[in-house]
């Protein structure tokens, strides 16, 4: 795999991600292709933070140690922002592992993501999904590829007309009047799918393997650090993003708050779905 993008420091920033692959598929291979035959006494998922999610902080961090340029990361495991080098106006927020559940289960649908803030807007964004070894990424205003260790393939959504034609994944809703909604879609639609990685989720629409992606139950659970890289790939491969009111749903600034700051959403692979949808 090798650097795409035309900006010096993009590409810096991508030659370290590489090797964070290079890192995060040995302790695939190592690790969490074996954790279907661990014994989880406890049915209830308590969603805490787990060794895998550090391990994988770990390799990201010693990853990007060595660029040259100064960040300040935000990292879903961390209480407080790493930085490296002297401050300056770049900003990476990360989730080590999204779908933690899904590793967790031997489920092959968890990533790794990271997304680049500079000057006002995120013009990186990088998503690996680790059991499939695809790479997923997109520079603002150069487009989305994905990338495995023998192809390159620019990212192009598919464009439904309407529900029937439509492969839509959810979050599912807990609340029976929203149930009911989704309901009504699921009965509706060509197919339907449900991974539990809403960034991984959001890629797939990016590819042209959903059309959707929606969580409408209140308050919903997408953060900005599970979905910010993943949210650059897909409006750079022709799709948006909405709340469940139909309105542009855009990542904050890499912040503390963007680690918590979860919200309902609607993914599609065109605007013109939005009102479909609703």
């Amino acid at each position: 795999m090798r650097a795409l993008f035309k900006s010096e420091y993009v590409a810096e920033l991508e030659e370290c991600l590489y090797e964070a692959r290079n890192q995060l598929r040995r302790y695939w291979a190592a690790t969490l292709s074996h954790l279907p035959d661990f014994n989880i006494e406890n049915k209830i998922w308590d969603n805490t933070q787990t060794k895998f999610d550090i391990d994988c902080q770990n390799i990201l961090f010693e990853c990007l140690s060595s660029i040259s340029i100064p960040i300040t990361i935000f990292s879903e495991e961390s209480t407080s922002p790493i930085k490296f080098g002297d401050h300056g106006d770049f900003y990476l927020l990360i989730d080590p592992l999204d779908g933690t559940h899904n590793a967790v289960l031997g489920f092959p649908g968890y990533t790794s993501s990271v997304a680049l803030y500079h000057d006002g807007n995120y013009v990186f964004g990088w998503v690996y999904d680790i059991s499939r070894d695809l790479v997923y990424t997109a520079a603002y205003g150069e487009g989305a590829y994905l990338q495995s260790p023998i192809i390159v393939k620019r990212l192009k959504t598919r464009k439904s007309k309407s529900v029937e034609d439509m492969r839509i994944s959810f979050h599912r809703p807990k609340g029976s009047r929203d149930i009911n909604k989704i309901q009504t879609l699921i009965w509706s639609a060509a197919k339907i799918r449900v991974y539990s990685c809403s960034s991984l989720e959001i890629c797939l629409i990016a590819s042209g393997a959903l059309d959707a992606f929606i969580d409408i139950g209140p308050p919903g659970h997408e953060r900005s650090c599970d979905i910010a890289a993943a949210e650059l790939i897909l409006r750079e491969a022709g799709g948006a993003l909405f709340n469940d009111k139909g309105l542009p749903r855009f990542c904050p600034p890499p912040t503390t708050a963007s680690l918590s700051d979860n919200e309902t959403l609607i993914a599609l692979s065109s605007e013109e779905l939005i009102r479909i949808i609703l």
